[in-house]
């Protein structure tokens, strides 16, 4: 059985701020990272078709934002990803429609943030990608494909395993980078009996534990549908489309979508994906195949509506090819954030690190990106 000093659970922009942030403080623990998708990212990830390997489709996040001054350790963190050329500023326009299907420019802080938009370069797992790989591979393991479902607290260790038990890890300390394992909502989506970290560490034994899932237990999270397209080459003869297209409030009431992005390809090719908004009919493992058909069916025939205005979009629907709905089952914390001193509960050797932190870009990858890094300071100073 494989044995480490640190388990990362999850390989989105937390995780893997926390492990390159572990390297740059010298750290020298050994680290498996585990994701339950085909590689990192999370919900900064990228769909990539296996018979056309120049298609990059920013499937979740199109980009995040930066507040224009940050602390010393996460500029630290995110220097080397721009001076690579792999962290850049988007300065394409963000557009705003309304119900009438008319766009103008979108002037509200989460369309257009102070700090302006920032992407991946080739696309957003980049990212992710870039951190991990300047964290090395001399001390960390990579375990994708990989959906955890039980976690046993024993004496000096935890003890990691996949659904069907057929692998496991052993690890003297744990980190959970999102709140599936920790929260209530993998009860119906999964069809699990029980919250796995409840389960390992049981009521009365950790104080600090107790409370932090006491808080995950209330806290609630957006869900999103987001339908991917390839809508082929397009005729633009000069014309410039915008980044994104963020639907106002009587908009989003009307047509029950967030924004929509465009994103180019490298053979002149464009992807759409739309960000779908919830039904609030619960997920569950018996209903998903058909929510997620009834999804991208509602949102095809939006689309010919919502792109109305973008003449040169719309006529290329004819030719457009549906690549699926991708479902995000928590996209978005909405409510009672984890305090920092409750990141890490030395007693139980579990931390956690996500934009569900409370502070400085909560709900957003700005908080995601420094949780992992108040962790891994937290980490390597109690080794």
């Amino acid at each position: 059985m494989t044995e480490v000093d640190l388990a990362v659970i999850g390989a989105g922009l937390s995780g893997c701020s926390l492990i390159s942030r572990l390297q740059q403080l010298g750290s020298d623990l050994t680290i498996a990272l585990i994701e339950a998708g085909r590689g990192p990212g999370g919900r900064a990830a990228t769909r990539r078709r296996r018979e056309q390997s120049s298609w990059l489709l920013n499937h979740g996040a199109p980009g995040f934002s930066l507040s224009g001054s940050l602390p010393e350790s996460m500029e630290e963190l995110l220097a080397p990803l721009r001076s690579a050329g792999v962290l850049h500023r988007d300065n394409r326009a963000v557009l705003s429609l309304d119900a009438q299907a008319s766009l103008s420019p979108a002037n509200w802080p989460a369309a257009c943030p102070d700090g302006g938009w920032w992407h991946g370069i080739p696309c957003m797992a980049s990212i992710c990608e870039a951190l991990l790989d300047a964290a090395g591979s001399i001390h960390l393991s990579r375990q994708f494909e990989t959906r955890v479902r039980w976690l046993e607290r024993r004496q000096d260790h935890w003890l990691v395993q996949n659904e069907d038990r057929s692998w496991c890890l052993r690890a003297k300390r744990l980190v959970l980078s999102g709140t599936l394992l920790a929260h209530p909502r993998s009860l119906k989506m999964l069809a699990w009996n029980d919250v796995p970290l409840r389960s390992a560490v049981k009521e009365g034994v950790d104080v600090g534990l107790d409370t932090a899932l006491s808080l995950l237990q209330h806290s609630q999270t957006e869900v999103r549908w987001n339908l991917m397209v390839d809508l082929g080459e397009l005729a633009l003869n000069g014309e410039k489309l915008p980044a994104q297209i963020w639907l106002n409030d009587a908009a989003k009431a009307r047509w029950k979508v967030e924004r929509l992005v465009l994103q180019p390809q490298s053979d002149g090719r464009w992807g759409l994906v739309v960000h779908g908004l919830d039904s609030g009919e619960a997920i569950t493992p018996q209903n998903q195949s058909r929510l997620l058909a009834q999804q991208q069916q509602r949102l095809l025939n939006l689309l010919p509506e919502l792109v109305q205005a973008l003449p040169v979009v719309s006529a290329a629907l004819e030719q457009a090819t549906p690549l699926g709905v991708m479902r995000w089952g928590a996209s978005r914390p909405l409510n009672n954030p984890l305090p920092p001193e409750l990141q890490w509960c030395p007693t139980s050797g579990v931390g956690f690190c996500g934009d569900w932190i409370e502070g400085p870009g909560f709900g957003r990858a700005e908080g995601a990106i420094l949780s992992g890094v108040n962790l891994a300071e937290q980490l390597h100073a109690d080794r």
